[in-house]
C-alpha cells in the first residue's frame, strides 16, 4: 500500500512538472490554426481585473475583419505559467500581467461563427500594455 501511495505521488508530481513545462515549449512561431477547444481551464473574470497598476496590466482587444469587437474569445498569456481570460462584451480580455520578453499570446477558443487562422503563438514585446487581435467570421 505504501508503494502505491509513493507511485501515485510521483505520477502527480510528474504531471505537474509536465504541465508547467508545456507553456515553455518551442519558441518558433507556428502558423498552424489554433485549437478551438478549451481543456478544463476556467478563464479569468475580466470584469474584476485589477487596473490600478498600469504596468501590471495587459489588454487584448479582439475584433473581426470589419473592426467589430468580438466577445467570448478565450485567449491566454504564457511565460512561466499560462493565464487564460475571456473577452467581454466590448471584445476586451484583461490580464494582471507585466509583459516581459518571452511572454506569448495564443487563442484558445472562438465563439460560434468565428475562427482564428493566424500564428499559433504571438510573441509580445516586453513592456507592451495592449494588443489588438483579429479573428475571422466563418462563411
Amino acid at each position: 500500500m505504501k508503494n502505491i501511495k509513493i507511485l501515485l505521488a510521483l505520477i502527480l508530481v510528474g504531471c505537474m512538472i509536465f504541465g508547467l513545462c508545456a507553456c515553455n515549449g518551442n519558441k518558433e512561431e507556428d502558423t498552424t490554426v489554433a485549437d478551438t477547444t478549451v481543456a478544463d481551464k476556467k478563464p479569468a473574470d475580466t470584469t474584476a481585473a485589477d487596473t490600478t497598476e498600469a504596468a501590471k496590466s495587459f489588454k487584448v482587444t479582439i475584433v473581426d475583419g470589419d473592426g467589430n469587437v468580438v466577445p467570448g474569445v478565450i485567449v491566454q498569456i504564457c511565460k512561466d505559467a499560462c493565464v487564460p481570460a475571456r473577452s467581454d462584451d466590448k471584445g476586451i480580455a484583461l490580464f494582471n500581467v507585466a509583459v516581459e520578453e518571452g511572454h506569448k499570446l495564443s487563442v484558445m477558443s472562438c465563439p460560434e461563427g468565428y475562427e482564428y487562422t493566424g500564428a499559433r503563438e504571438i510573441y509580445l514585446e516586453a513592456g507592451a500594455t495592449e494588443y489588438t487581435l483579429e479573428i475571422s467570421k466563418v462563411g
